[in-house]
Order: structure tokens, then C-alpha cells, then sequence
């Protein structure tokens, strides 16, 4: 069924320039707003994720989750060793962000997440 209302252009633009900003059709803001609801935003679909950036985010989740277990059963872990573990965490992170925040996308080296290598450098200890 259709339902037709009369308004002034200026109201027209500002409701659809409202319907715009959350994403839904001034017929769906009209509906959801007569309904006493909010109007549902249109599920986005999920951006594809790089394999390899999901590997190394699990391997270090899994870094993390240890050291977290360790503290849980309240072992002893020496504070140096901890630090040590932390800050090559850190450092691996802040690698990947780089490595994927880079401003040219098409470029093979900013989306390669092994660009930096982490945990390859002599300073930078290796995985848990």
C-alpha cells in the first residue's frame, strides 16, 4: 500500500538527508520513526581480511593468552622475561600496522605483513 503525505522541499531534503546519514531509505526512517523505533542500519558486509595478517594476529593472541594463563595460576615469571615478551608483542603489533596502513595499497611491500619481520632482528626476540 502506498501513503502519500504533503511537505515543503526544505523538509523533504532534511529528512532525506537524514535517512542518508543512517544508511536507510526515507521510506524505512518514516516507517521505523511512525513505529516508535530507531531505523535498523543495513548490515555491511565484513571487508575481506588478509590471511596472512590474520595468522600473525592469532599467533600473537595466542602469545598474549599465555602469558594471561601464566598470570591467572599466579606462576612465577620472572618480570625481565615478561618484559621481554611484551615488548616483542608490541613491537610485532606496531609492525603490522605499519605494514598495513601504508598509503599505497597496490604496492606488494605494504601489504606484505613480513615486510618488517618481526622477531627477525637481534634486539627483537622471536615468539613465546
Amino acid at each position: 500500500m502506498r501513503v502519500e503525505i504533503r511537505t515543503t522541499p526544505q523538509d523533504k531534503a532534511r529528512w532525506q538527508a537524514l535517512a542518508e546519514s543512517r544508511g536507510v531509505s526515507l521510506s524505512d526512517l518514516v516507517r521505523a520513526l511512525l513505529d516508535g523505533q530507531r531505523p535498523r542500519r543495513p548490515r555491511r558486509e565484513a571487508p575481506p581480511v588478509d590471511p596472512a595478517l590474520l595468522r600473525e594476529l592469532a599467533r600473537l593472541g595466542n602469545n598474549l593468552n599465555q602469558l594471561a594463563r601464566a598470570a591467572n595460576r599466579q606462576e612465577p615469571v620472572p618480570a625481565a622475561a615478561l618484559l621481554v615478551r611484551l615488548i616483542a608483542i608490541d613491537r610485532e603489533l606496531a609492525a603490522l600496522r605499519r605494514a598495513y596502513t601504508r598509503a599505497d595499497p597496490e604496492s606488494e611491500d605494504a601489504a606484505s605483513p613480513r615486510a618488517a619481520e618481526p622477531g627477525s632482528s637481534p634486539e627483537e626476540p622471536g615468539p613465546c
